[in-house]
């Protein structure tokens, strides 16, 4: 009887706080049409309520194409928008001291409530950074956000 009762509120309690879905099947429509990019697996998907930011982070590998999007589980939720931006090491000189300091340097912006990804390639491996903000929706309840990474090889041009 006792194994029963906590049988039950186990599953009462986890239904309660349950996972978002992946980033691939909130993001992703289903389409007969293929493209050349695969999913990476480092995309990631939370919960956010809104006003708040979720972030993530990911490693760009040199001679890849990527392509993120981001979009709300349910899309009546809110707004969201996304800042994609790397870490940078700055050198200055105050009061004749060389000062070494980390500075945020933002690369892409977007401001939409789903729609197409911001796509970009890099020449280097770098650590990127997305801050995804929902806004417009209940700041009370929290709704489930994917952030999807996609990848493929550059096409190289030339000889």
């Amino acid at each position: 009887m006792k194994a029963l009762l906590l049988t039950f509120l186990v599953v009462c309690v986890s239904a309660g706080y349950a996972q978002c879905p992946t980033a691939e099947s909130i993001v992703k429509e289903k389409s007969k049409t293929k493209d050349s990019y695969g999913v990476n697996s480092q995309s990631r998907s939370g919960s956010v309520k809104s006003g708040e930011t979720y972030e993530m982070s990911f490693i760009a590998q040199d001679g890849m194409d990527y392509r993120l999007s981001s979009k709300l589980a349910n899309p009546s939720a809110g707004t969201i928008s996304i800042e994609v931006y790397e870490m940078i090491v700055e050198k200055k000189t105050v009061d004749g001291k060389v000062v070494y300091k980390r500075v945020k340097h933002v690369l892409a912006t977007s401001n939409e409530s789903g729609g197409k990804g911001i796509e970009f390639t890099t020449d280097k491996s770098r650590k990127m950074f997305v801050a995804v903000t929902l806004s417009g929706g209940d700041p009370k309840k929290p709704v489930c956000v994917g952030v999807l990474v996609e990848d493929k090889k550059t096409t190289k041009l030339g000889f």
